[in-house]
Protein backbone atom coordinates (compact mmCIF):
# COMPACT_ATOMS: atom_id res chain seq x y z
CA UNK A 1 0.00 0.00 0.00
CA UNK A 2 2.54 2.37 0.68
CA UNK A 3 4.53 1.70 -2.52
CA UNK A 4 4.60 4.79 -5.22
CA UNK A 5 1.74 4.15 -8.00
CA UNK A 6 3.06 4.57 -11.38
CA UNK A 7 0.58 4.93 -14.18
CA UNK A 8 0.61 1.44 -15.89
CA UNK A 9 -0.17 2.15 -19.41
CA UNK A 10 1.74 5.67 -19.50
CA UNK A 11 5.54 5.58 -20.25
CA UNK A 12 7.64 8.19 -20.98
CA UNK A 13 10.09 7.55 -23.23
CA UNK A 14 13.24 9.35 -25.06
CA UNK A 15 13.72 8.08 -28.88
CA UNK A 16 17.21 6.55 -29.57
CA UNK A 17 17.05 6.71 -33.34
CA UNK A 18 14.86 8.81 -35.61
CA UNK A 19 11.65 7.56 -37.20
CA UNK A 20 9.05 9.13 -39.79
CA UNK A 21 6.36 7.69 -41.23
CA UNK A 22 6.49 9.31 -44.37
CA UNK A 23 9.94 6.46 -44.64
CA UNK A 24 9.16 3.87 -41.49
CA UNK A 25 11.49 1.83 -39.97
CA UNK A 26 10.93 -1.86 -39.08
CA UNK A 27 12.60 -1.90 -35.75
CA UNK A 28 12.52 1.46 -33.30
CA UNK A 29 13.82 1.70 -29.38
CA UNK A 30 12.94 3.92 -26.88
CA UNK A 31 14.81 4.68 -23.78
CA UNK A 32 12.57 5.44 -20.22
CA UNK A 33 13.00 8.88 -18.67
CA UNK A 34 11.20 7.48 -15.63
CA UNK A 35 10.27 4.52 -14.04
CA UNK A 36 6.80 2.74 -15.38
CA UNK A 37 5.33 -0.64 -15.01
CA UNK A 38 4.87 -2.68 -18.29
CA UNK A 39 3.28 -5.80 -17.81
CA UNK A 40 3.84 -6.09 -14.18
CA UNK A 41 7.33 -5.71 -14.30
CA UNK A 42 9.01 -2.32 -12.88
CA UNK A 43 11.10 -0.61 -15.13
CA UNK A 44 13.43 2.12 -14.35
CA UNK A 45 14.53 5.67 -15.83
CA UNK A 46 17.42 4.25 -18.41
CA UNK A 47 15.93 0.86 -19.73
CA UNK A 48 15.56 0.36 -22.82
CA UNK A 49 12.71 -0.74 -25.08
CA UNK A 50 13.06 -2.72 -28.40
CA UNK A 51 10.06 -2.21 -30.68
CA UNK A 52 8.73 -2.97 -34.23
CA UNK A 53 6.45 -1.33 -36.63
CA UNK A 54 3.14 -3.01 -36.21
CA UNK A 55 0.66 -0.06 -37.86
CA UNK A 56 0.45 3.65 -38.95
CA UNK A 57 -2.91 5.30 -39.94
CA UNK A 58 -2.57 8.49 -42.33
CA UNK A 59 -3.23 12.06 -41.27
CA UNK A 60 -7.03 12.84 -41.86
CA UNK A 61 -9.15 15.83 -42.01
CA UNK A 62 -9.78 17.76 -38.86
CA UNK A 63 -6.01 18.44 -38.19
CA UNK A 64 -5.66 14.78 -37.40
CA UNK A 65 -2.09 13.76 -37.09
CA UNK A 66 -0.83 10.52 -38.32
CA UNK A 67 -0.56 7.50 -35.83
CA UNK A 68 2.16 4.69 -34.80
CA UNK A 69 1.68 1.41 -33.23
CA UNK A 70 4.34 -0.41 -32.11
CA UNK A 71 4.82 -4.46 -30.99
CA UNK A 72 6.89 -3.87 -27.56
CA UNK A 73 9.08 -7.22 -28.25
CA UNK A 74 11.45 -6.95 -25.54
CA UNK A 75 12.93 -4.52 -23.07
CA UNK A 76 17.09 -4.29 -22.06
CA UNK A 77 18.24 -3.62 -18.07
CA UNK A 78 21.46 -4.09 -16.52
CA UNK A 79 21.11 -8.08 -16.21
CA UNK A 80 20.03 -8.59 -20.07
CA UNK A 81 17.40 -8.38 -22.94
CA UNK A 82 14.29 -9.66 -21.54
CA UNK A 83 11.35 -11.08 -24.39
CA UNK A 84 7.80 -9.39 -23.03
CA UNK A 85 5.05 -11.68 -22.99
CA UNK A 86 2.37 -11.62 -23.41
CA UNK A 87 2.55 -9.23 -26.63
CA UNK A 88 2.12 -5.84 -25.83
CA UNK A 89 1.41 -2.56 -28.47
CA UNK A 90 2.19 0.61 -27.91
CA UNK A 91 1.05 4.32 -29.51
CA UNK A 92 2.72 6.93 -29.92
CA UNK A 93 1.27 10.15 -28.22
CA UNK A 94 3.34 13.45 -27.60
CA UNK A 95 1.55 14.37 -24.91
CA UNK A 96 -0.99 13.01 -22.21
CA UNK A 97 -3.01 14.25 -19.92
CA UNK A 98 -1.23 14.23 -16.81
CA UNK A 99 -0.33 16.08 -13.72
CA UNK A 100 2.96 17.04 -15.16
CA UNK A 101 1.78 18.29 -18.57
CA UNK A 102 -1.14 20.49 -16.81
CA UNK A 103 1.50 22.27 -15.05
CA UNK A 104 3.64 22.66 -17.70
CA UNK A 105 0.69 24.72 -19.42
CA UNK A 106 0.90 28.24 -18.96
CA UNK A 107 -1.19 30.02 -16.79
CA UNK A 108 -1.56 32.92 -19.55
CA UNK A 109 -2.75 30.85 -21.84
CA UNK A 110 -5.75 29.28 -19.94
CA UNK A 111 -6.53 32.64 -18.63
CA UNK A 112 -6.98 33.74 -22.37
CA UNK A 113 -8.82 30.25 -23.22
CA UNK A 114 -11.00 30.83 -20.30
CA UNK A 115 -12.24 34.78 -20.77
CA UNK A 116 -12.83 34.01 -24.57
CA UNK A 117 -15.10 31.52 -24.02
CA UNK A 118 -17.35 33.46 -21.07
CA UNK A 119 -16.93 36.41 -23.41
CA UNK A 120 -18.52 34.35 -26.00
CA UNK A 121 -21.66 33.63 -23.85
CA UNK A 122 -22.65 37.11 -23.80
CA UNK A 123 -20.85 39.09 -27.02
CA UNK A 124 -20.83 36.52 -30.14
CA UNK A 125 -17.90 36.52 -32.07
CA UNK A 126 -16.03 38.26 -28.85
CA UNK A 127 -13.29 35.12 -29.29
CA UNK A 128 -12.70 35.89 -32.70
CA UNK A 129 -11.64 39.65 -31.36
CA UNK A 130 -9.33 37.89 -28.57
CA UNK A 131 -7.83 35.71 -31.29
CA UNK A 132 -7.02 38.46 -33.51
CA UNK A 133 -5.48 40.77 -30.95
CA UNK A 134 -3.20 37.52 -30.28
CA UNK A 135 -2.28 37.49 -33.60
CA UNK A 136 -1.21 40.99 -33.65
CA UNK A 137 0.43 40.91 -30.68
CA UNK A 138 2.62 38.03 -31.57
CA UNK A 139 3.65 39.07 -35.65
CA UNK A 140 4.39 35.63 -36.84
CA UNK A 141 3.88 36.72 -40.07
CA UNK A 142 6.12 39.96 -39.78
CA UNK A 143 3.08 42.00 -40.66
CA UNK A 144 0.38 42.82 -38.15
CA UNK A 145 -2.83 42.22 -39.87
CA UNK A 146 -1.99 39.39 -41.81
CA UNK A 147 -0.49 37.59 -38.49
CA UNK A 148 -4.44 38.87 -36.82
CA UNK A 149 -6.26 37.15 -39.85
CA UNK A 150 -4.38 34.25 -39.95
CA UNK A 151 -4.59 33.42 -36.06
CA UNK A 152 -8.24 34.08 -36.27
CA UNK A 153 -8.68 31.32 -39.18
CA UNK A 154 -6.32 29.09 -36.86
CA UNK A 155 -8.44 29.03 -34.15
CA UNK A 156 -12.02 28.72 -36.20
CA UNK A 157 -13.86 25.77 -36.70
CA UNK A 158 -13.49 26.88 -40.37
CA UNK A 159 -9.29 25.42 -39.89
CA UNK A 160 -10.69 22.13 -39.02
CA UNK A 161 -10.95 21.20 -42.66
CA UNK A 162 -7.22 20.97 -42.74
CA UNK A 163 -5.35 17.31 -43.07
CA UNK A 164 -3.26 16.45 -39.84
CA UNK A 165 0.75 16.11 -40.10
CA UNK A 166 2.94 13.12 -40.82
CA UNK A 167 4.80 12.24 -38.11
CA UNK A 168 8.61 12.88 -37.54
CA UNK A 169 10.59 11.31 -34.42
CA UNK A 170 14.04 12.91 -34.07
CA UNK A 171 16.37 11.15 -31.78
CA UNK A 172 16.64 12.26 -28.17
CA UNK A 173 12.67 13.51 -28.62
CA UNK A 174 10.65 12.61 -25.61
CA UNK A 175 7.03 11.43 -25.90
CA UNK A 176 4.88 8.88 -24.19
CA UNK A 177 3.93 5.44 -25.36
CA UNK A 178 0.56 4.15 -23.94
CA UNK A 179 1.08 0.69 -23.38
CA UNK A 180 -1.82 -2.05 -23.33
CA UNK A 181 -1.91 -5.59 -24.05
CA UNK A 182 -2.34 -7.00 -27.52
CA UNK A 183 -5.97 -8.39 -28.31
CA UNK A 184 -4.29 -10.78 -30.79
Amino acid sequence: MMSPVFAADKLHVSAMNDFSTVNPTANFQVMLIEDGILNDVYMLRGDILNCTLKKITKPTRAKRDAKIYFDVVSYSDKKGTHEIKPKMVAKYAQKVLSVEEVKKTPPKKIAKKAVSTVGNLFVTGFSYGVSFVDGVKENKEDNRLKSGVKQVYDDSFLSYVEYGHQVDIKEGQEFYLIVKKSKE
